[in-house]
């Protein structure tokens, strides 16, 4: 989760945290939307289970 080769860093902290905090964008230089990816990006990660909702 945390490897610094990684193209988008995910810190330990943020999931030990709930899900809160910050992530990494260590992509190169593209031409994207930057707000375009980081909404893939967030759309993505929200589709992760969790503890709480593999509970339920």
């Amino acid at each position: 989760v945390a490897d610094r080769g990684a193209s988008i860093r995910v810190p330990h902290s943020f999931v030990n945290n709930g899900y809160k905090g910050y992530l990494e964008d260590r992509r190169p230089n593209s031409q994207g939307c930057p707000y375009q990816i980081a909404s893939q990006v967030l759309k993505t990660i929200s589709e992760v289970p969790t503890a709480k909702s593999a509970a339920a």
